[in-house]
């Protein structure tokens, strides 16, 4: 069900949301700076190094981190492209089919 609202107390909630995802896409890019910064280390460590138990569990915990991030991020993307004057808030994840579009400030 999609409710259309000119109500002004829903902007602070989708400004908070806005940011909640600026923040999410910062983190993502921190995650994806960290794993490129210590690539050749991990290169040389750990691919060139025989294989044991604990180089799996490695790169299985790294790589499903990076993996968690990136998802993160694009689970929580707008589909309808923000402007001045729409903006999109998801209620719940639970329920994504409830969608609030707000005029914008």
């Amino acid at each position: 069900m999609t409710i259309i609202s000119n109500d002004p107390s829903w902007w602070p909630t989708i400004d908070a949301y806005i940011f909640l995802r600026y923040w999410m896409v910062a983190a993502a890019a921190a995650v994806v700076y960290d794993w490129v910064l210590s690539l050749g280390q991990e290169i040389e460590l750990i691919w060139k190094q025989r294989w044991s138990l604990m180089t799996v569990m490695y790169l299985v915990i790294r790589y499903i981190g990076i993996l968690y991030s990136i998802i993160s991020v694009l689970e929580n993307m707008p589909l309808v492209s923000l402007t001045d004057t729409v903006s999109i808030l998801q209620l719940a994840r639970s329920q994504p089919m409830n969608t609030i579009i707000c005029r914008g400030q």
